[in-house]
């Protein structure tokens, strides 16, 4: 039973306890319905006798006769009068019965094939002048006998009706019941499976119309939660590649000029050739302890940025007023290679970033292009209402060199030896904008770089 399906389980259920319920009434019927009549017709007889004790108190004693003759016409019953010298007899049922005893009879359920058929009642009467009149009131038990013949007669019928109804009525039931549970086993497994047009149909405003929705918003949510999760496990996947990427080229970019250090105090140590005069060559040395000492600030400060996974708040950042006092750091540079920046913002320019992200971007992109730009070149930088950007006159990047621009501490060819610049700038700018959902482009323009940001 317990690896059995849902509905043929429910099916026998319910028709067992309709079966159970069948037995039990149709056993009711033909052990305790005589019974219940039987005790019913004697109450009813005494009920009778004292009708009519009480009309006889009433009545003369020469019409008492008359009267109980009525009595037992009207009710359907013999009464049997006993006198000192003769017995009388007034008959109200269709027939006579002459008793050999004056005792009380009742009519045996158990046995109705060899008792007679009436019920007898023996009792004392009482006339108006205060006489005694003793009778015997007898009632017929045919219509008990025949009730009782009919119903075993009818018993088998009914009963084999009952069964056949129990049984269309627990099959319809059971299909009935069991439908819209079968339904959501299926819908579930689809849930299950992670099927995203799995639904539950509401047609009705009951329990399981209420079930079946609030389902569905369990599911939706779960499904939408399911999908941030997937989400994020993608950005931590392509953050861990990052951390790998990332910690690999930081340690390929200290690896050399600490080799390059190694050597240089090695010959220093070993007085080798003109790296006697120790005098110059530490302070090399210390130049280059200071340029490591700024690469490993860089590689820690862009690992800082990694981990704050959390999204500023969003705020309106005034493109032009931002723009100007980032410049005023760069004055010196700008000045010293005589550069000429055109602002093409227009008024009321507004950016929505966390105010700390826009300026990691912005700072790091205008010091590319002051670093980058030609002696006597031109910045440009614009933005409206869809989009922001920075130009600078400088040699084009290739194709190849595009590709690689934005990896960490990518540098081309010609900028590799400059001392200004670690590879990072780009990578940070990058990082940035994914987290904070914006879109860039870096492209090439005639006799130059364009960064924009939409």
């Amino acid at each position: 039973m317990k690896k059995m399906k849902l509905l043929p389980k429910t099916f026998i259920y319910t028709f067992s306890m309709l079966l159970i319920i069948n037995l039990s009434l149709h056993f009711m019927i033909y052990f305790f319905y005589p019974k219940v009549y039987l005790n019913r017709v004697e109450h009813r007889m005494e009920t009778q006798i004292g009708q009519l004790q009480k009309k006889l108190k009433k009545t003369e004693n020469d019409q008492a006769g008359k009267v109980m003759l009525n009595f037992a016409r009207k009710n359907q019953l013999n009464i049997s009068v006993k006198t000192e010298r003769s017995q009388k007899t007034y008959q109200g049922m269709d027939f006579q019965i002459n008793l050999p005893t004056w005792e009380d009879i009742v009519f045996s359920v158990e046995n109705m094939e060899n008792k007679p058929s009436v019920i007898v009642k023996k009792c004392v009467l009482e006339e108006k002048n205060g006489g005694k009149i003793k009778a015997l009131v007898m009632c017929s038990a045919k219509p008990l006998k025949e009730a009782t013949d009919m119903i075993e007669f009818l018993l088998p019928v009914t009963f084999s009706s009952s069964i056949l109804f129990s049984i269309l009525f627990a099959w319809f039931y059971s299909k009935k019941i069991t439908n819209p549970i079968v339904k959501m086993s299926k819908v579930t497994t689809d849930m299950k499976n992670r099927n995203p047009d799995a639904a539950f149909l509401v047609q009705t405003k009951d329990e399981m119309g209420i079930l079946a929705e609030q389902m569905n918003e369990v599911y939706s949510c779960l499904l939408e939660t399911i999908q941030k999760l997937d989400e994020e496990k993608l950005k931590m996947v392509e953050m861990e590649k990052a951390k790998t990427v990332f910690l690999r080229s930081a340690s390929h970019e200290l690896k050399t000029p600490l080799a390059g250090l190694r050597i240089l105090l090695e010959n220093m140590q070993y007085n080798i050739g003109k790296y006697k005069d120790r005098d110059q060559y530490l302070g090399e040395a210390i130049v280059m302890v200071d340029q490591l000492n700024d690469m490993v600030k860089n590689i820690l400060d862009t690992s800082k940025l990694q981990e704050n996974l959390i999204e500023e708040e969003k705020t309106e950042i005034v493109l032009k007023e931002k723009t100007e006092k980032i410049l005023q750091k760069f004055e010196f540079q700008i000045i010293e290679k005589q550069i000429e920046v055109i602002m093409e913002i227009k008024e009321g320019t507004v950016i929505m970033m966390g105010q700390e992200d826009f300026d990691h971007v912005w700072s790091n992109l205008l010091s590319n292009a002051v670093c980058y730009t030609d002696n006597e070149g031109k910045i440009r930088i614009g933005g409206d209402e869809k989009s922001v950007w920075i130009e600078n006159s400088c040699k084009p990047l290739t194709r190849e060199q595009l590709q690689y621009i934005f990896e960490p501490f990518f540098r081309t060819d010609e900028t590799r030896n400059k001392k200004n610049g670690n590879g990072l700038g780009l990578y940070v700018v990058r990082e940035i904008l994914k987290k904070e959902g914006k879109k860039w482009k870096f492209e090439p323009i005639e006799n130059g770089m364009r960064f924009i940001i939409g």
